[in-house]
């Protein structure tokens, strides 16, 4: 069986002398593994489409549950990431963090959109690493069906967030009457919850276009993180590697 895909290269491993295991989130059937035969040969067409953060157009060869690579033609390569080290371990992250939620279906392909807008903000420079990052972890939960709530109390239903904490187990903003007593939860400025506000709700294209102070952006920053880790119940190496590599710049 043959498959027409469009997916990025999420990871790569060297596979004999001449060839890789690509790992493709792809656009409509979510993570595969792929061999990807004489693909490190410098004559191979495909040679650009087998490195990380290719993006190509894909056709596979599917045979009892395993996929070769057959053709591929390159639609971007997201290259320039690779030359600095905290966008390379920030894109490694991102790519990580997309393939652990990344499902068949329509929800991979929102997923794939979510993870290229991501790292076409990344290589632009459209907003700082630290935005970027939050924006991407807190969409991502709220495409795979872990949105907040946050124009009002998610416990009593109070419009008067002025005061708001968020709970990132329970995944719940609240006001402070409700949420204050409890363990574990962060004061909410206004400014992040109407930055959680846009994230959630606006188009996936404009999911990166807003602001916050700094000291906002900090906050924000570690709330979208354990908001995220909550949600994957799991922890991720390439997250640590981003944070070394950001404490060494």
């Amino acid at each position: 069986m043959r498959h027409k895909l469009k997916g990025i290269v999420i990871r790569e491993q060297a596979k004999g002398e001449t060839s890789k295991l690509l790992t493709f989130l792809t656009d409509a059937m979510g993570v595969l593994t792929v061999n990807a035969k004489g693909v490190r040969k410098l004559s191979s067409p495909y040679l650009k489409s087998a490195q990380l953060f290719a993006f190509s157009d894909i056709l596979l060869y599917e045979k009892n549950g395993y996929y070769t690579l057959t053709e591929a033609a390159l639609i971007t390569d997201f290259y320039p990431l690779s030359r600095d080290i905290n966008n390379y371990s920030l894109a490694c992250y991102l790519c990580d963090a997309a393939s652990a939620f990344a499902i068949r279906g329509d929800e991979s392909a929102v997923v794939l959109r979510l993870l290229l807008n991501s790292l076409y903000a990344l290589e632009n420079e459209v907003a700082s690493r630290e935005l970027i990052k939050a924006a991407f972890e807190l969409r991502l939960c709220c495409e795979c069906g872990f949105e907040l709530s946050p124009d009002f109390c998610s416990l009593c239903g109070a419009e008067d967030l002025d005061e708001g904490y968020i709970d990132t187990v329970e995944g719940e903003i609240c006001c402070k009457n409700c949420c204050s007593k409890r363990d574990g939860v962060f004061p909410l400025s206004v400014g992040n919850r109407l930055a959680i506000k846009h994230i959630a709700q606006c188009e996936l294209s404009k999911f990166i276009s807003f602001r916050v102070s700094e000291s906002d952006l900090l906050a924000l920053s570690k709330i979208a993180e354990r908001y995220f880790l909550q949600r994957a119940e799991r922890g991720f190496k390439t997250l640590a590697f981003y944070k070394q590599c950001k404490e060494l710049n």
